[in-house]
């Protein structure tokens, strides 16, 4: 081990991880079983004051947290590892780095050298698994190199990165991906020491077995992963998309975009309890959603939509971003925790 390699401490028999959101913006206290703070707004919102992850994303009207703040039964180590960041023990850890992304720039190098370092970094240390990913960068449709978007670099990118490390699974984490106003590239991630349980949509085709072209990789991801912390636990699902099988569902309708990417959540969540015996429910377990929004237009409508869908207790927060088709309008993401 490195001198820029995770240090975990020793373990306890169990490893409790529990997250809280919070509509304030301050920071939390430094406790020592404060693993990670994810705020999210405008850079230089936020004094530095602590570790600590910064969206770049617009929050928009209608947001209920402004913050997540994810504990384990400590106390956390902190350091470094080439450009990331990160905190943890040894049975969980997060991490977060971000690239500048200039115009021009080999987009495709830069996310291989990103996701190398993370691979680099999880095989340097206990917590080997990767279980969530958080992707946002700048121009995510643009047209690139050979034709292909930004997006289908990315996916490429990580494929080569994964190769590279020896890292390819049979479980691929849950990941967002999604368009920002930053120029840069960032992504922030959770691992743990053994791996989380997969789940699959019957409603869509698995990311992974998308039908690509010569010059594209698939979306290496899971549509939502089960992952038990002590006694709790959480399902981490991924962004999801007005998408029935691997089409968009209801052009240029926005609330019907909604509704159907709520349908697929909902349903994702059945099938992980019929599956694998969870007992989650889809709305009292639902510690929080995310709605990334294409037009800030559209917000009045997507909160007439939530305030139908979802108890007005349920915590959200609805940020500005694009998603990887240009004719999805809305994407959201969820995170249960029972």
């Amino acid at each position: 081990m490195t001198a820029g390699d995770p240090k975990p401490i020793p373990s306890t028999a169990v490893c409790d991880l529990e997250v809280a959101v919070h509509e304030s913006t301050d920071r939390a206290a430094n406790t020592p079983d404060l693993l990670a703070q994810v705020y999210f707004g405008g850079p230089g919102q936020y004094q530095e004051k602590g570790w600590s992850v910064e969206s770049s994303l617009e929050v928009l009207p209608g947001s209920g947290f402004h913050s997540q703040h994810w504990y384990t039964n400590g106390p956390v180590t902190q350091g470094e590892h080439a450009n990331i960041r990160y905190s943890g023990h040894a049975q969980v850890l997060f991490g977060h780095l971000r690239l500048a992304c200039p115009e021009p720039c080999d987009f495709q190098v830069l996310v291989k050298q990103a996701y190398q370092e993370i691979y680099d970094c999880l095989q340097h240390g206990t917590c080997n698994y990767l279980l969530r990913t958080w992707n946002y960068f700048p121009g995510i449709t643009d047209p690139a190199a050979s034709q292909s978007s930004r997006y289908d670099l990315f996916c490429s990118a990580r494929l080569q990165a994964m190769q590279a490390c020896n890292a390819e699974s049979s479980i691929y984490p849950a990941a967002t991906v999604i368009g920002s106003q930053s120029p840069f590239l960032q992504i922030y991630f959770l691992a743990g020491d053994a791996p989380g349980i997969a789940v699959e949509n019957p409603r869509q085709t698995s990311a992974y077995d998308y039908p690509t072209t010569e010059v594209e990789a698939p979306p290496l991801f899971s549509r939502g992963v089960l992952k038990p912390w002590g006694g709790r636990m959480h399902f981490y699902v991924s962004g999801t998309a007005s998408i029935i099988g691997h089409e968009t569902q209801h052009l240029d309708d926005v609330g019907a975009q909604l509704n159907e990417s709520l349908n697929n959540v909902e349903t994702l969540v059945v099938h992980a309890n019929d599956r694998h015996q969870t007992r989650l429910n889809a709305q009292d377990d639902l510690l929080c959603i995310k709605v990334y929004v294409r037009h800030r237009r559209d917000v009045p409508h997507i909160q007439r939509v939530l305030a139908a869908r979802l108890p007005n207790t349920t915590p959200r927060i609805l940020l500005l971003g694009e998603m990887c088709r240009s004719d999805l309008l809305v994407e959201i993401e969820a995170l249960y925790q029972s």
